[in-house]
């Protein structure tokens, strides 16, 4: 079994807590201090992230990982990969991909994500190039 397994279980456990707005899951793995922060700059901490979560407008009709990537070191694991959502907003079905950086530590013996960062789309990357 690869080593990485005990991660990648806990980042689907995440994904599928989205998927289902189960703050109460999704809580229990955040490690202490969590962050999130988005392309546009904004931080949130844990009790921002988890009411931004509960928020999301519309029905989720899944979300799911992609190109998951998970480099372990002794300090924690580096978590990489694509999320990709699907959500029906006023009969209205959004396709949405997001790239993301995550990192996750040990705590009290199991692994909590510690940072979550989605990176921009290219969209936005053009945008804020444009503008910048």
């Amino acid at each position: 079994m690869d080593d990485s397994h005990p991660v990648t279980r806990v980042a689907w456990l995440i994904a599928d807590a989205i998927a289902g707005r189960d703050t109460g899951t999704l809580e229990s793995l955040l490690a202490p201090g969590f962050l999130h922060r988005t392309p546009a700059g904004k931080t949130q901490d844990a009790v921002s992230f988890l009411e931004a979560i509960r928020d999301i407008p519309g029905d989720i009709i899944f979300v799911k990982l992609e190109s998951l990537e998970i480099d372990l070191t002794d300090a924690g694991a580096l978590v990489t990969g694509v999320q990709h959502a699907r959500v029906r907003t006023d009969g209205v079905v959004i396709d949405d991909r997001s790239s993301f950086v995550d990192w996750f530590v040990q705590h009290d013996g199991a692994w909590r994500i510690r940072v979550a960062v989605t990176l921009p789309t290219t969209a936005e990357a053009t945008a804020s190039a444009a503008s910048g």
